[in-house]
C-alpha cells in the first residue's frame, strides 16, 4: 500500500460487545514507511438496519416477459464522526494539509451509543442490523486509505422479568384413519418450564403423548428461529432449525411422558422485536412423527433474551397458547428516536457476575459494502465479522417444586376424632 504499512482499528473491549448508552472506545493505529502528506485522519461510527431481496415477476402480455423486482429499506440509527489528526483535530481550524512522520502512530477515539431506539446486532440472508467503525486517511489528489471494523450491540432483554417466567403450554389432537376405518386418536399436551431463556440455557419440556392409533409414533422437539424481513409493504420470511430432541417410539395403544427433557439453546441471536424492518422470533415445536400420515405438531413460542436467569423460579400460572392464538396478534411499534444521557442504565444485573459471550453459530459475514471499494483503492484490513451473543457456559437445570397446596396428598387414616 505504498507509504502505509498498516492501518487498523482496535477496541478497548476485547469482546467488542456494547450495550445502549455505553461508550465505544479504542485506537486507530497507522504505521508509515515514510513521511506522508495528508489532509486528515478521521473515524466514523455508524449503525444501520437494512433489508434487501428480489422477487421474479412476469408481465401480463402475450410474450410473458419475466423481470426482477427489488425490495429495499433501511433505517440509520446514528452516524457520527471524529477528527483524529490534521484538519480540525488539534486547533479547530481548517488546514490544507498536514504531515505525518514515518513510524507507528496511535489515535484514541470515543463514541457514545444512544441509550435507546437501537436493536441487537444481526446478520441474515435478506438483511442485517449492523454497527461499525470506519477510519480514513484523507490524502490530497490520491485515493484515500480506509479500514473498517464491526462490533456487536446487544439490546437487553431481561428474562428474569415476570412476563418471561411463566411456562407456555398447549395441546393438540388428531384422529387417524386406516383405509376406510378409524384407527384412533393421537394427542400431545406439552409445556415449557418458562417463556424466556438465554443462549447456553436449556428449555425443560414436559409433555404427555397418547397413541390410540394402530401405528407406532415417535416424539420430537425442535427449536426453530423465524426471520421476517419487511420492506415496501411486503415481507419475506425464513425459518431455521437449530436443536432437535428425539424420544423413544410409542407403540399403538400406549402413552408416554417427558419429564423435563432438555433442549439446548446454542449461541443464536436474541429475539428482535424493536426493529420495524427485521423480526427474530423463536418457537419450540413438539411433534409426533406418524408413518403414512401428516405429523401432529404444536408450537410453544419462547423469547431468547440477553440477561441470564438468576436463582430458582417461583411458581407461575402457565400461558395457554390456544388462548393466545385466539387473540389478535400485534407487533411492537417501531423503536423511538434515540436520546443520549450522561449516565446510561446498566446493561445487565448490577449484582450478578459479568456476562460471557460466544460467537454466533451462524458464522462470519463479509461487511464490505459498495462504499468500501477494494485494495486498489486504498482499502485495508479484515472485513469479516461474527456477532457475539450472551452465552451461559455453566447452566444447570433445577427441577421446580410442585405448586403449593393446602390439601395433604398423603393423609393419615383415622378411625375417629382425635382427643385434644
Amino acid at each position: 500500500m505504498g507509504k502505509v504499512k498498516s492501518f487498523e482499528i482496535t477496541f478497548n473491549d476485547t469482546n467488542k460487545v456494547y450495550y445502549p448508552g455505553q461508550q465505544v472506545t479504542g485506537k486507530v493505529m497507522v504505521e508509515l514507511e515514510s513521511d506522508m502528506k495528508l489532509r486528515a485522519i478521521r473515524v466514523y461510527m455508524r449503525g444501520l438496519a437494512k433489508v434487501h431481496w428480489t422477487e421474479s415477476r412476469s408481465t401480463t402480455s402475450r410474450l410473458g416477459t419475466i423481470y426482477t423486482e427489488h425490495y429495499n429499506a433501511e433505517i440509520e440509527y446514528f452516524f457520527k464522526r471524529q477528527e483524529l489528526f490534521g484538519s480540525l483535530a488539534e486547533t479547530g481550524e481548517v488546514r490544507a494539509h498536514a504531515w505525518l512522520p514515518q513510524g507507528h502512530h496511535e489515535f484514541d477515539f470515543a463514541f457514545q451509543l444512544p441509550t435507546d431506539g437501537i436493536s441487537t446486532s444481526f446478520e441474515g440472508k435478506y438483511g442485517s442490523v449492523r454497527y461499525w467503525l470506519k477510519a480514513e486517511i484523507d490524502k490530497p489528489w490520491s485515493f484515500n486509505h480506509s479500514t473498517k471494523r464491526a462490533f456487536t450491540v446487544i439490546s437487553p432483554i431481561d428474562i428474569n422479568l415476570v412476563e418471561y417466567l411463566s411456562p407456555v403450554e398447549s395441546g393438540a389432537e388428531k384422529m387417524l384413519c386406516c383405509w376406510c376405518l378409524t384407527s384412533g386418536p393421537v394427542s400431545i399436551n406439552a409445556r415449557t418450564d418458562r417463556r424466556g431463556y438465554c443462549p447456553g440455557e436449556s428449555i425443560a419440556i414436559t409433555a404427555d403423548f397418547e397413541n390410540y392409533s394402530s401405528r407406532p409414533v415417535i416424539p420430537h422437539a425442535t427449536l426453530y428461529q423465524t426471520q421476517t424481513f419487511l420492506a415496501g409493504g411486503k415481507s419475506r420470511s425464513r425459518r431455521y432449525k437449530f436443536t432437535i430432541l428425539t424420544g423413544l417410539q410409542i407403540q399403538p395403544g400406549r402413552k408416554a411422558t417427558w419429564d423435563a427433557q432438555l433442549l439446548k439453546i446454542p449461541a443464536v441471536s436474541p429475539s428482535i422485536v424493536n426493529c420495524c424492518l427485521i423480526k427474530i422470533e423463536y418457537t419450540v415445536r413438539v411433534t409426533l412423527q406418524i408413518p403414512g400420515s401428516y405429523n401432529l405438531s404444536l408450537d410453544l413460542p419462547i423469547v431468547v433474551g440477553t440477561v441470564p436467569l438468576r436463582g430458582r423460579l417461583p411458581h407461575y400460572r402457565a400461558i395457554d397458547v390456544q388462548a393466545m392464538s385466539d387473540a389478535r396478534v400485534t407487533y411492537v411499534p417501531p423503536a423511538p428516536a434515540y436520546r443520549e444521557q450522561a449516565t446510561p442504565p446498566p446493561p445487565f444485573d448490577s449484582y450478578g457476575p459479568p456476562p460471557t459471550y460466544m460467537e454466533s453459530v451462524e458464522g462470519a459475514v463479509d461487511i464490505r459494502d459498495e462504499d468500501d471499494g477494494d485494495e486498489q483503492e486504498g482499502v485495508m484490513g479484515d472485513f469479516t465479522f461474527t456477532p457475539m451473543y450472551t452465552y451461559v457456559t455453566d447452566y444447570q437445570y433445577h427441577q421446580q417444586p410442585p405448586p403449593y397446596s393446602e390439601i395433604d396428598p398423603h393423609p393419615t387414616a383415622s378411625a375417629g376424632p382425635t382427643a385434644m
